[in-house]
């Protein structure tokens, strides 16, 4: 379970959160995510960025933006851009009245039906700030821009990391493997911290994996 689920007056109004961005025990770079919020509208922008050597074996400047809603279930976004190099390679627009997704995967766009409980990579991981569920596991909807896909995520437990603001409690949740399935997905997000992402892993299907483990956390009130 989510322990101390933070609320929307609880976040502060912004908060930016420095990640070391490593492979294995390589650090490759550094990632910048802000969240800003008034408890009714949210946008999170989130970049990560090789630098060095690295950034020849492991090319990455991306930049994602996730523009919403705060609502009494969580984030519901409104736009998603994702950008590499400078120019935009997915984009959504969620119409939750009409129930449709408008998707750009860089080269072509579809419309597709609209799930509730959709999110886009982005806002996914600063839901559980603002969401007031506590589910041991939970089936969502998440979007890349190139289309919309139904995931099981379960609690996998507590777990105490090591970083560098410190010994930090965290609860680990992960996305459920489908047999076969090469990618992975996990997040550990803090209680302490109103519940925000203090690192993530996302395995490739490559089998490359990447970290993203916290390094600075700055936030201001209202």
């Amino acid at each position: 379970m989510v322990a101390g689920v933070a609320s929307a007056a609880a976040v502060p109004a912004r908060v930016e959160i420095t990640y070391r961005v490593s492979v294995g025990p390589l650090k490759i770079g550094e990632g910048r995510d802000v969240l800003q919020h008034d408890g009714k509208t949210y946008k999170v922008v989130s970049e990560s960025k090789t630098a060095g050597i690295a950034s020849i074996v492991y090319p990455l400047d991306l930049v994602r933006q996730s523009v919403g809603r705060v609502t009494a279930e969580g984030l519901r976004p409104d736009t998603f851009q994702e950008m590499r190099n400078g120019k935009v390679k997915r984009r959504v627009q969620f119409d939750w009245e009409k129930k449709q997704a408008l998707l750009y995967d860089g080269r072509t766009e579809q419309t597709v039906p609209l799930p509730e409980r959709t999110w886009d990579e982005t806002s996914f991981g600063y839901n559980f700030a603002f969401s007031e569920r506590e589910p041991a596991s939970q089936q969502v909807n998440l979007t890349d821009g190139r289309r919309i896909t139904l995931y099981e995520y379960a609690i996998v437990g507590s777990e105490k990391l090591k970083t560098a603001i410190g010994s930090v409690d965290t609860v680990h949740v992960q996305k459920l493997q489908a047999p076969g399935s090469k990618g992975a997905f996990d997040t550990w997000i803090a209680p302490a911290y109103y519940n925000l992402p203090v690192k993530t892993r996302i395995k490739e299907r490559g089998g490359t994996v990447f970290d993203w483990e916290v390094m600075k956390i700055d936030h201001s009130a209202r």
